[in-house]
């Protein structure tokens, strides 16, 4: 049960619930897919001597992991309350 951050009232009502896209985010860091990432630093570890493999799986790696991050930050929902004590409005925002 969520609460006013204004007056602490337990009565709160729920107006509504929003989400929020963020499909440019994902068009804006198309080129950092893990494969190019993966390109990338198998040409950084060529230039520095070392196995190509392993700059290719560093790569690999965190473009992963920064896809999985910007997955992650794709579903942000807002709810919109008013509280029915001090008809105060507030949002709470969470990732589903």
């Amino acid at each position: 049960m969520q609460q006013c951050p204004y007056c602490h009232s337990p009565h709160v009502q729920l107006l509504r619930r929003s989400q929020q896209s963020q499909s440019k985010t994902k068009f804006t860091f198309s080129s950092c897919s893990p494969m190019s990432l993966a390109t990338v630093g198998m040409q950084i570890s060529k230039r520095l001597g070392i196995n190509p493999f392993v700059g290719g799986f560093i790569g690999l790696a965190a473009g992963g992991m920064f896809l999985l991050y910007i997955q992650q930050q794709e579903n942000l929902i807002t709810l919109h309350y008013q509280c029915e004590q001090c008809q105060e409005h507030f949002d709470i925002q969470h990732t589903e």
